[in-house]
């Protein structure tokens, strides 16, 4: 059979996929897996611009990929997604050969300690990746859409996203939205705080609840067989799971329910975010708490970084 180019990938939200695309999802492989491969490969064929998939510029987009701050364990997904895209189409060792290899073992090698003994961050980035593993065509998918939104826009905790009402929620003229967290851990006395939403992650609430058909009481509900929505509220172990479970297939290893919190933290320290706006938008209570997260970001931008320019 002749072979089909990597650049035939396309997104799987794309309105039409590719025949390619459609094999790989109907493959004997789970569903979250096969989309984010799928999603994986649409990426690298991106960077191509027309070019055949080889061993020298998948090893340089790994490259370019790991410098850019994507973590080991997703860069090692994107391999076993052109593995089995080799396996696919009859070219198995014909792209993942030794410059790809070598490549992907330093950076297993340098970026082994990377977020040891503190959480996963999850990127923005990273999110985007998770995200095309939801199926919004569903309520659990639909759910689990926004529920990643809204925790990366808000930095929340496991317990404010689960204790979220759908009246907490306002929506502003140019399509972004207000979040009101009544109480947190580090908010006993209940003074309240309100953060930001991303006109994007209103969409996906409003996705959600048009599906669902609610709009009052609880906005993440558990699910029941058959894609049936319930009444009772989201538990912190299910919310818990769906993080771990979309951070899982999307390659991100040492996820927990603080990594979505942690990540956009990270994010805003990258962009120049002081110690005092992280501890306001993280509502952490001491200065400590919110520099733990973002230490190789406030290297990046300290002293050293900005004058060791040689």
């Amino acid at each position: 059979m002749p072979t089909r180019s990597l650049s035939t990938f396309e997104a799987a939200t794309a309105p039409a996929v590719s025949l390619d695309t459609a094999r790989l999802i109907a493959a004997k492989i789970a569903p979250a897996t096969a989309k984010n491969y799928a999603a994986l490969l649409g990426q690298f064929a991106e960077q191509l611009h027309g070019e055949q998939p080889s061993d020298a510029n998948l090893a340089e987009y790994l490259t370019r990929r790991y410098a850019a701050g994507v973590s080991p364990g997703s860069l090692g997904v994107l391999v076993y997604a052109v593995r089995f895209w080799e396996k696919e189409n009859d070219r198995p060792g014909q792209i993942v050969g030794k410059l790809s290899r070598d490549v992907m073992a330093g950076i297993r090698r340098e970026g082994k300690g990377r977020g040891r003994g503190q959480v996963t961050g999850i990127s923005r980035e990273d999110v985007r990746v998770m995200m095309r593993a939801t199926d919004t065509d569903t309520n659990a998918g639909a759910r689990d859409a926004a529920l990643l939104l809204v925790m990366s826009d808000g930095l929340l905790r496991i317990g404010e996203a689960v204790a979220i009402d759908c009246e907490h929620i306002t929506t502003e003229k140019d399509g972004s939205g207000r979040l009101l967290i009544p109480r947190s851990k580090t908010d006993q006395e209940g003074q309240g705080a309100v953060v930001f939403l991303h006109p994007r992650t209103v969409k996906a609430i409003e996705r959600l609840t048009a599906r669902a058909g609610y709009w009052k009481g609880p906005l993440f509900r558990r699910m029941r067989k058959g894609d049936r929505m319930d009444n009772e509220r989201l538990g912190t172990n299910g919310a818990r799971r769906a993080v771990k479970s979309y951070a899982t297939a999307a390659g991100i290893e040492g996820a927990s329910g603080h990594s979505l919190r942690i990540g956009t933290a990270q994010e805003l320290a990258q962009r120049g975010a002081n110690l005092a706006e992280l501890m306001t938008a993280g509502r952490w209570e001491s200065a400590d708490q919110a520099a733990h997260y973002v230490k190789a970001q406030s290297a990046a931008k300290g002293a050293v970084a900005r004058l060791l320019t040689d």
